[in-house]
């Protein structure tokens, strides 16, 4: 019998946008089934040598002996699965599903606000998606949601039963530190974000004019491509227009261990995106000990906070997200509180939980 599995990623985005957690769960999700002794093989745009690959492990965190034995490109037998780890169309027609958002949607419900060839691009890959999806569902044996907020997507659209699998966070170096105390923090706001359209890191500039008027700093971290980088240019432009660049930064493409102290020291995390299915950075800022506050209408309060105020603070529009960063930041306690909370539930959400609980779910389709 084959052990080969095949793991395929192929999603047009990847060439315009930057690396994002499709791509960290692909990685992860290949490393679940060959420490299980498979002979695994990812096939994706962005993966074509090996250099390609552990450059990809390091923005991650993840170690070169974890995918060391990891093959690209197809496989050289027939596979004994194939897993669609994009959620779309373009990774071809797999034996189980992992999706992320969903991608049959039209394209103005994520990307509202492209424009130019992007947008006609765009246009063409929603449209791609939403003609060839039917085909694609016929074939496949297990959905696999990242949230109940995009279960609930694939019920209504597709009338299929998903199995929810949260993504996998990396941890490791994070709580390998300790904890930094309310007075030991910059008072600061962080966000991270990919900068692309989708994720509306726009939204950071008119919370950092709510947060001004109290004197606190707020930061956009994120992945920045090549293509985006006009937007990179519109964001800084408009922090001047506004007044508030002197109260707010973007760093793009920050090494991984900056990215951690920049966790460790702030004081509160806000997160913008409207409508996350999920939010790996969410559960890395949870797991530094730094309180966060995020969208209610999303997959991250439903599954990463479980609706409940002590882990996460929620809010509907950035006048409340603002109002309630600057209670957390005044009230020690009340921070020390969603510190201790926010991190036990990051810890609940580690990666080697999703190695786990991924093969679980693929297992009855590798026994038949």
């Amino acid at each position: 019998m084959s052990r080969i599995i095949s793991i395929k990623h192929h999603m047009l985005n990847v060439s315009f946008m930057g690396l994002g957690g499709s791509q960290y769960l692909a990685l992860e999700m290949a490393i679940a089934f060959a420490e299980r002794g498979y002979d695994v093989y990812i096939d994706s745009l962005a993966l074509r040598s090996r250099g390609d690959l552990l450059e990809v492990a390091d923005f991650f965190g993840v170690g070169k002996s974890e995918v060391a034995n990891i093959g690209l490109g197809d496989p050289p037998g027939k596979p004994l699965i194939t897993i669609n780890a994009s959620g779309d169309v373009l990774s071809g027609i797999g034996d189980a599903m992992y999706v992320h958002y969903p991608a049959f949607l039209d394209l103005r419900v994520y990307y509202p606000d492209l424009r130019g060839v992007p947008r006609l691009v765009g246009e063409l890959y929603s449209l791609f998606n939403i003609l060839m999806f039917p085909v694609v569902k016929k074939r496949v044996k297990l959905f696999i949601a990242n949230s109940k907020f995009t279960a609930n997507f694939l019920r209504k659209a597709l009338s299929v039963e998903p199995t929810v699998v949260h993504p996998p966070v990396n941890l490791d170096d994070i709580i390998a530190k300790p904890i930094l105390d309310h007075a030991e923090r910059t008072r600061r706001v962080l966000t991270v974000v990919r900068i692309s359209p989708e994720k509306h890191p726009e939204r950071v500039l008119y919370l950092a004019c709510l947060l001004k008027k109290h004197r606190i700093e707020t930061l956009l971290v994120g992945a920045l491509s090549r293509s985006n980088k006009p937007l990179y240019d519109k964001l800084i432009e408009t922090a001047i227009k506004l007044g508030v660049d002197d109260y707010f930064d973007i760093k793009a493409n920050v090494p991984r261990s900056e990215l951690v102290e920049l966790y460790r020291s702030s004081l509160i995390y806000v997160h913008v995106t409207p409508r996350e299915h999920f939010g790996i950075s969410i559960v890395e800022a949870m797991a530094a000990g730094t309180p966060v506050i995020i969208p209610r209408d999303s997959g991250s309060w439903t599954d990463i906070a479980l609706g409940d105020e002590g882990v996460a603070a929620s809010y509907l529009d950035l006048v409340e997200a603002a109002r309630k960063a600057i209670i957390i930041e005044s009230n020690w306690n009340l921070w020390r509180q969603m510190s201790i909370r926010g991190r036990q539930r990051a810890i609940q959400l580690d990666r080697r939980n999703f190695r786990r609980n991924i093969f679980e779910a693929v297992k009855p389709l590798i026994n038949k």
